[in-house]
């Protein structure tokens, strides 16, 4: 990805998911947000036509995953930080198929 770093995003998308979780009273093992930025990093740091995901659908599929969480996660549930890498994200990706 241009113009973002890719551990910062990752770490602020698994900061997010982790405070949201939380607050829906699920009980989250830390290690699986470590695997979670690696698969983060590993889906974003692809050119952006080969990416097979939004970061929410990532996200979303992880918490159903490992923890079974049903409800529908938005950008806007994360918080402001990752609520805005994620919108900077489609910004770029957008821009992209312009370039």
């Amino acid at each position: 990805m241009t113009n973002i770093d890719l551990n910062i995003f990752a770490k602020t998308l698994s900061d997010g998911l982790r405070y949201f979780l939380k607050n829906e009273n699920v009980i989250v093992e830390d290690s699986d947000f470590q695997e979670l930025e690696n698969n983060i990093i590993y889906e974003f740091e692809l050119p952006y036509n080969q990416q097979t995901q939004t970061p929410t659908q990532l996200l979303n599929k992880f918490a159903k995953k490992n923890y079974n969480f049903k409800k529908v996660i938005t950008p806007h549930s994360l918080g402001i930080e990752a609520h805005e890498q994620i919108m900077l994200w489609g910004v770029l990706k957008a821009k992209s198929y312009n370039d």
